[in-house]
């Protein structure tokens, strides 16, 4: 295994983004999805970069890069364009044991951002540890077509569930064996179809005893 898999929690961390063109622009946006307090640093932004500036979602910094603006950040991310620049900034955050990524350039990287499927708060990472992110976004298009946005409902409905279970202290066999009955069943269909009243029966069922009301909330979709 080439790279570590995992999930960073950046919310109110600093982050910094080298750079203001249109990858920038993405890597920014990618960031405040996520609740980082992102900086950006360069010369020029794009205008989608200009009115997050504006209304004070991004701070911009109106120059190139310098030594010195990464200390203290918690990530970095090098997408100037310029090789120089980005040699500069991942060899000042090796310095400072910041984590940093260079766009397009798994050697002028310490992490490696991966495609993502996104059905929050399910997120499925794919990655080909750089060596060709274009499959890796073939491969997200295909589970996106897979995994349709039932499955955000279903991840909740399970974590309602395992959260109860944790809570009433049942065993861990029997919570263990009441997840995984509620996983392999078919709820994503019955999200699909809206029927509330069905998944929280089939919950109750499953638990054994008069389970809680889950309170689903599926908008959008037709209630039985």
């Amino acid at each position: 295994m080439r790279y570590y898999p995992l999930f960073l929690d950046i919310r109110n961390k600093p982050c910094v983004v080298i750079g203001g063109g249109k990858v920038a622009e993405r890597k920014a946006a990618s960031l405040l999805k996520a609740g980082a307090r992102v900086i950006v640093i360069s010369p020029d932004i794009t205008l989608q970069m200009k009115k997050l500036s504006q209304t004070g979602k991004i701070s911009h910094i109106r120059r190139t890069y310098r030594k010195g603006d990464i200390r203290g950040k918690f990530l970095a991310i090098a997408a100037s364009g310029s090789r120089e620049a980005n040699r500069a900034v991942f060899e000042e955050a090796n310095r400072l044991k910041i984590p940093v990524n260079t766009v397009d350039d798994p050697l002028l990287s310490s992490f490696i951002v991966p495609s993502v499927v996104e059905r929050f708060p399910l997120e499925i990472a794919i990655s080909t540890s750089g060596l060709c992110p274009a499959l890796s976004k073939k491969l997200r298009i295909e589970l996106e077509k897979k995994i349709g946005k039932e499955y955000a409902s279903f991840a909740k409905i399970l974590g309602a569930v395992r959260t109860k279970l944790l809570k009433e202290r049942v065993n861990r066999d029997k919570k263990d064996r009441i997840i995984n009955t509620l996983v392999s069943s078919d709820i994503p269909a019955l999200i699909k179809k809206g029927a509330v009243k069905k998944i929280e029966a089939l919950v109750r069922k499953v638990s054994g005893s008069t389970f809680f009301d889950l309170g689903i909330s599926l908008k959008g979709r037709k209630k039985e």
